[in-house]
């Protein structure tokens, strides 16, 4: 499909037959985005006011939530007000997911799930005015690259299209949007030379999926007589964390900017990455906090999506990591900015001393070790840690790499190293470096400390 075509006729039409107001928020997206920062967050109080003052009227948790903390929406007067109104965790919506629907059902409100690659699923509702400023704030995102509504794109993602009717369906009109789908869940050295000579043929403007499944492309293409294609502008990666060898890589082979989405089902879009490297909130939409930080400014990431009316997502705790930042961009948007999304609070592993260490300290001496290929580490517990690696490490590479380790992880902690024929990846497609249930844990037990600044 022409790119004129697919802009101007078949996406404006799809968001119409979906009943989204999609294009409607990308134009005022399009003016805020340009606001200053005292007028940014004077929009924010204004459209959190709203939201909280909807979710006392119509929900029955949050309505019991302020009544007993006397909290009165009305007379919120700074973005630091509604401080004492309560987490939401995975744990609550499980629990009370009913309680947290508003009693007056609204039209268009469909149910998603998690993935669960970090344990039970969870399911929210989302409207069609949810989706549409999703759909739009990353439109935004995808302008700033020169990347236009309809211009042609490959997914590499984690569902297979199946063979039914609606799934056919979808196919046709992923052709008529010029979207292509590659599946990241199976990516043998067979499909990813099918994917090369698709990604040449069809010659997009913009790819779109998994770090882990770009990266592993890469490596795969990397010193093969392969040349990306020169229509090819930017690759948007999300779902996981992005770590500089694999941006690294994925620039160097596909020879293109390479750009964070952090955002989640549950919770919405959060950020994007701008040209200039700043990962910038849709203020107009997501207010970012940051639970707990630690000196560094690292804590939980906890968002609230002003256009939760489905189910009102407030103070939510996403199991993310992450900081803030504070100034302008270089870009010169006075949006706020994440200075990095560090992974879940699985990622990290933990010591018995209570020390936090980055997925980052052990993925590095395991890729210098030339013979293994693929790897996982599993912190069982706080005191052992298994790492599977895929390979053929000779009995002196084990010895250094466990000596490695340990030194990093210090004492009190057992490591053993088992070589496997494979690691699979999660059924979605994502995979993981680094697994830890114990620092999950210990970092939800880290306690009550003051917020930082919300923005």
């Amino acid at each position: 499909m022409y790119p004129m075509i697919a802009q101007k006729i078949f996406v404006p039409l799809q968001e119409r037959l979906k009943r989204k107001p999609t294009f409607r928020l990308l134009r005022e997206l399009a003016e805020t985005e340009r606001l200053s920062e005292g007028d940014l967050r004077a929009l924010q109080l204004a459209r959190l006011r709203e939201l909280l003052e909807y979710a006392r009227r119509e929900v029955p948790y949050y309505r019991r939530c302020f009544d007993k903390a006397k909290i009165q929406p009305a007379e919120l007067k700074s973005l630091r007000d509604f401080a004492s109104i309560p987490y939401l965790d995975k744990e609550t919506i499980r629990a009370r997911g009913e309680e947290l629907r508003p009693e007056a059902r609204r039209a268009g409100v469909q149910r998603m799930s998690t993935g669960g690659s970090t344990g039970t699923p969870v399911a929210v509702y989302v409207d069609r005015e949810r989706a549409a400023f999703t759909d739009a704030a990353r439109m935004r995102a995808q302008s700033w690259f020169g990347i236009v509504p309809g211009a042609r794109e490959i997914a590499l993602w984690g569902s297979p299209i199946e063979l039914g009717r609606q799934d056919r369906l979808r196919g046709m009109r992923d052709r008529l949007i010029n979207s292509r789908f590659l599946a990241a869940f199976n990516m043998g050295e067979r499909e990813m030379a099918d994917y090369a000579a698709t990604i040449r043929r069809y010659r997009p403007e913009k790819m779109y999926g998994y770090a882990s499944a770009f990266y592993l492309l890469a490596e795969y293409l990397r010193g093969r007589s392969w040349a990306p294609p020169a229509e090819l502008k930017v690759i948007f990666v999300t779902a996981e964390p992005l770590y500089d060898f694999q941006r690294d890589a994925v620039e160097r082979v596909f020879g293109c900017a390479v750009a964070v989405e952090y955002g989640a089902r549950d919770a919405g879009l959060m950020a994007n990455q701008c040209p200039a490297g700043g990962l910038h909130i849709p203020a107009e939409g997501m207010l970012i906090e940051i639970d707990a930080p630690d000196a560094t400014g690292l804590g939980e990431i906890v968002a609230t999506n002003f256009f939760s009316r489905a189910m009102p997502i407030i103070r939510y705790r996403t199991g993310d990591m992450g900081r803030l930042i504070e100034g302008t961009c270089a870009c010169g948007r006075a949006l706020p900015r994440l200075e990095s999304v560090e992974g879940r609070r699985t990622d990290f592993l933990v010591t018995p001393s209570g020390r936090l260490l980055h997925a980052l300290a052990v993925i590095y001496p395991l890729r210098e070790c030339a013979s293994i290929k693929r790897f996982q580490v599993v912190q069982e517990a706080i005191d052992r840690i298994i790492v599977r690696v895929v390979g053929n490490p000779s009995s002196k590479d084990i010895h250094e790499l466990s000596q490695k380790l340990q030194s990093t992880v210090g004492a009190g902690i057992k490591i053993t190293i088992d070589c496997v024929a494979e690691i699979p990846s999660a059924a979605s497609g994502k995979y993981r470096y680094v697994i830890s249930p114990a620092a999950d844990e210990a970092i939800k037990n880290l306690g009550a400390k003051p917020m930082s600044a919300a923005v």
